[in-house]
């Protein structure tokens, strides 16, 4: 059995290439069957998530949809469990891969393999044309900023707040919302000024509504998410290595990223 591309880094890429071609080895479970069964939350746009007709749209529905062609042409079944029970559905059995927002942390990977394909990364969205000319974290300085009960970026402008009022500048002040509809809703009745979030959903509403919002700071804060396999599967997370190697060859993973308004969280 040869060795995955990304993997080995002195193989060239024509010989990734070469090897692409051809569907990669399987757990015999999987070799044997049409379908492949991701679980997912579904929940979390513009990765997985249902539209109105409650059909499955998103990023990683996309990816997940190419790696079932590349693994042998397979059908994908969802099933669906609150983010809490995503890695017990895994190692359960109920599932051959977990497809949702999956933060790469020490303390998972104790437990379950993680194959990354994107950063996840933190984002200040304003409205279309930039009126405040917030171009950095330190031009938000005395403006109205909107954040998610318990998200990440709440924490992290906090500490921002810290840094202006040590240098003499006026701190922003974070109006608080429970879900990021609210909060996109407040930014386009001109409520607050700017609204901070991660890329992924800064990306999503500004393709829903193209015209209203636009990203102002680069991308921070970055982490690296993946996909998750059991353990007990190492030929699956070979293969899975191996495919999203040839997505980034030929150009159809960057094509998804750009897809889904999220190219600055693509992997180095």
């Amino acid at each position: 059995m040869h060795k995955p591309c990304a993997l080995v880094a002195v193989f060239t890429l024509s010989l990734c290439s070469q090897w692409a071609l051809a569907a990669p080895e399987l757990p015999e479970r999987l070799s044997k069957s049409e379908k492949i069964v991701y679980c997912s939350g579904m929940d979390s746009p513009p990765l997985v998530s249902f539209d109105v007709k409650q059909k499955p749209v998103g990023l990683q529905v996309d990816m997940g949809e190419a790696i079932a062609q590349r693994l042998g042409d397979k059908k994908v079944e969802w099933r669906i469990s609150p983010f809490a029970g995503l890695i017990p559905a895994l190692l359960a059995q109920q599932c051959d891969m977990i497809v949702d927002q999956l933060f790469d942390k020490p303390e998972r990977r104790e437990v379950i393999d993680i194959v990354n394909f994107m950063y996840s990364s933190q984002s200040i969205v304003v409205p279309k044309g930039n009126p405040k000319a917030v171009n950095t974290l330190e031009d938000l300085s005395g403006l109205k900023v909107a954040v998610s009960n318990g998200s990440t970026i709440r924490v992290l402008l906090g500490k921002e707040n810290e840094k202006l009022e040590a240098a003499g500048k006026a701190p922003m002040k974070l109006v608080v919302y429970n879900v990021d509809a609210d909060a996109f809703q407040a930014l386009r009745i001109n409520q607050v000024d700017a609204f901070g979030t991660t890329v992924e959903s800064a990306g999503h509403y500004q393709q829903l509504a193209p015209d209203l919002f636009q990203s102002a700071v680069p991308a921070f804060n970055r982490i690296l998410t993946g996909f998750g396999v059991r353990k007990s599967d190492p030929q699956l997370t070979v293969a899975l290595t191996e495919v999203l190697q040839g997505m980034r060859a030929d150009g159809s993973y960057a094509a998804l990223l750009s897809k889904w308004h999220v190219d600055s969280d693509k992997l180095d």
